[in-house]
């Protein structure tokens, strides 16, 4: 077992003394001590069962049971008691307790106060993700909230779970105090317990200090494609510089769970992180990058999210949805902040986290529903919208992950342009975190500390960038670091294109330089460009031929089958909806793609498309249009001022 814990505090000691001291046994005093106890037994894990044994005891003639519906971090209701498929209640002697379910996650035992009851339940466990439970052959992973039944009148008791592993499994991990027994744990409440995945089987640790604090990268399943030393120094360097932005460390260890299980996705919690990886994810520098950046993310929410809140968040409800307008901030600014620790830890270069920037900016500005939707209202909307997507998802909703990202660059690039790079958003987040840690913030307290950092109101700025489904506004940032939105193709035939990120980059790795796109794409073009005398030596160039424009219907496909209709698209007014199947253009059959068909037609051109709609045959009459085109990737200006540049140095470094 992997021992990674606080010291007992001495409250904790001196309870245990007390205990020794007690003349007389209390049944009830001596529980609240000794909390909840758990096994887990994993033998059936090939099967992906678990078999979980709860012992407590009553102080009461009932009992009540609950499992959380959801998990903090993930909003969500889940549901995790539909899979339980079997349970019994004993008394310690073995004989059966009545018991009943009274909702879809309680139950009440009949008991008898200082009675100990023992609760036993199979639960499935293979749903692969960071907020559920999955076991198999190989490992385990297991979370609070899916997994363990509790007291609701006793959450704030200790909570200690034991493992009972296979044979073939060598190693356990958690963030939570180690128990008296081997792969053993204990929490100091149900907090803590829901707070601290579990992972067992095949586990590899690779230890690093930062900021004084021992951090552990606990690798599950690495089957020898993931270099853990080198993640591990990868991950040394994010943490000095999140280190950096909060000016606090507010934590006594630390555990990066990385579970190989050719999946995806990170959650977070107070001393740990629980991500999936591919296999082949360390050895794939693009796939690398993202992984870095969702570990950097995770890491983030450390301070932003676990220990500073939203205030509906302050308290969590484990069976109810908490409302809050306030996820752009927990989730967008982190989002912001993922690939900004990379930049400035030299572990991207900045021609790379610009691009990473690019693609959250696309991806706002291609969805139509960020007329729909605002950052404010898609927060609060998140328990029913974010995480139930469907084929009309991305016109009526945007993504507070993306858009808050976007909007938190564009107030940094305010604030910073304000104060003359005197302040930014890391003064607004250490800012908050001081004043609103202990007591959570509300949308009026963060806007009101950033006015306050920011030396102006900003209060009608976040009106339009977080109210409203307003246009975003660039160009403030854009004219302050010196940026335009430019032709990815451009770089093709711009020779100085990339040149101002290469002579600025920040720290770089000593071992091997950051990789250059701009100098590569330079170099891969220079045997195509034409000889700058050809025209004085009187050499006709052959003209290159017209580039016809993108014909279009407004239609997303799935070869050709429509998965999504973009309002106000030609598609749209004929009345295409998801689902239809494309059969035929004109009275003859859709052979190739949609696309390689409608080059045959201009701009303006009325076709006749059958289709088949669950099974009918229908004719629509649609006009081909050209594609609507806006391009979001952020480049440097060819010739930024000296001003500019040293702008974009204080920002990235």
């Amino acid at each position: 077992m992997l021992f990674l814990f606080r010291c007992k505090s001495l409250v904790c000691q001196l309870l245990f003394a007390c205990v020794l001291l007690v003349p007389s046994y209390d049944p009830a005093a001596a529980e609240e001590i000794r909390g909840i106890q758990y096994s887990v037994e994993l033998a059936d894990a090939k099967n992906h069962y678990i078999r979980v044994q709860m012992r407590a005891v009553a102080d009461g003639d009932k009992t009540e049971l609950m499992m959380a519906v959801w998990t903090p971090g993930s909003y969500l209701v889940r549901e995790f008691a539909r899979h339980i498929d079997s349970m019994t209640v004993k008394d310690s002697d073995g004989n059966s307790l009545p018991f009943e379910k009274t909702r879809k996650n309680r139950w009440i035992v009949k008991t008898k106060a200082g009675q100990e009851l023992v609760v036993s339940y199979r639960l499935y466990c293979n749903e692969v993700s960071v907020r559920t439970n999955f076991v198999k052959q190989q490992c385990g992973v297991l979370n609070g909230a899916p997994t363990f039944l509790t007291i609701p009148d006793r959450m704030d008791q200790p909570h200690h779970v034991t493992l009972k592993m296979p044979a073939a499994w060598k190693d356990s991990a958690s963030s939570m105090n180690p128990g008296d027994d081997e792969h053993s744990f204990v929490a100091a409440d149900f907090d803590e317990l829901v707070d601290s995945p579990i992972v067992a089987g095949l586990v590899a640790t690779y230890p690093f200090e930062a900021g004084g604090v021992t951090h552990h990268l606990v690798n599950v399943g690495e089957s020898g494609y993931w270099d853990g030393d080198a993640a591990a120094r990868d991950l040394k360097r994010t943490v000095e510089q999140h280190q950096k932005i909060w000016g606090v460390v507010p934590y006594d260890r630390y555990l990066f769970m990385n579970v190989i299980a050719e999946s995806g996705g990170g959650l977070e919690h107070d001393f740990c992180n629980l991500a999936l990886a591919s296999r082949w994810a360390f050895r794939d520098p693009e796939k690398y990058q993202n992984w870095l950046s969702l570990t950097s993310h995770e890491f983030f929410h450390t301070w932003n999210v676990r220990r500073l809140r939203p205030k509906p968040l302050q308290k969590y409800d484990y069976e109810n949805e908490i409302y809050t307008d306030s996820l752009w901030v927990a989730e967008g600014i982190t989002s912001y902040y993922e690939d900004v620790a990379l930049v400035r830890a030299g572990l991207i270069d900045r021609d790379e986290y610009l691009n990473r920037l690019s693609e959250k900016i696309e991806k706002v500005q291609s969805s139509y529903g960020r007329n729909v939707q605002s950052l404010r209202d898609a927060s609060f909307d998140t328990w029913i919208k974010f995480y139930r997507p469907d084929e009309n998802s991305s016109n009526t909703r945007v993504s507070y992950y993306q858009k808050g990202a976007i909007v938190a660059f564009l107030l940094d690039m305010k604030i910073r342009e304000l104060t003359g790079n005197q302040k930014c958003l890391d003064d607004v987040m250490r800012a908050v975190y001081t004043k609103f840690q202990k007591t959570g913030y509300t949308q009026a307290d963060f806007r009101g500390v950033a006015s306050e950092v920011a030396g102006d109101d900003l209060g009608p700025w976040f009106k339009v960038a977080v109210d409203s489904t307003t246009e975003l506004d660039y160009q403030l940032a854009l004219d302050w670091l010196g940026l335009e939105f430019k032709d990815p193709d451009a770089e093709k035939d711009d020779p100085e294109a990339g040149e101002i990120s290469r002579e600025s980059t920040a720290d770089e790795p000593a071992e091997e330089p950051a990789v250059d796109k701009g100098s590569a794409d330079k170099l891969a073009s220079k045997a195509d460009e034409p000889d700058e005398n050809a025209e004085e030596a009187g050499k006709d160039a052959e003209e290159p031929a017209e580039e016809k424009p993108e014909l279009w219907l407004g239609l997303k496909l799935d070869k050709n089958h429509v998965s999504s209709v973009q309002p106000a698209s030609p598609a749209f007014e004929a009345g295409f909806n998801p689902g239809d199947d494309l059969i035929g253009i004109n009275g003859f059959g859709i052979h190739e793609s949609l696309a390689t068909h409608l080059k045959q037609f201009r701009s303006g051109d009325q076709i006749d498309v059958m289709i088949s709609r669950r099974g009918k045959l229908l004719t629509l009459t649609t006009t081909v249009a050209v594609k609507p085109e806006a391009n979001w990737k952020l480049a440097f200006l060819a010739e930024p001022s000296d001003k500019q540049m040293a702008n974009v140095d204080v920002w990235l470094k």
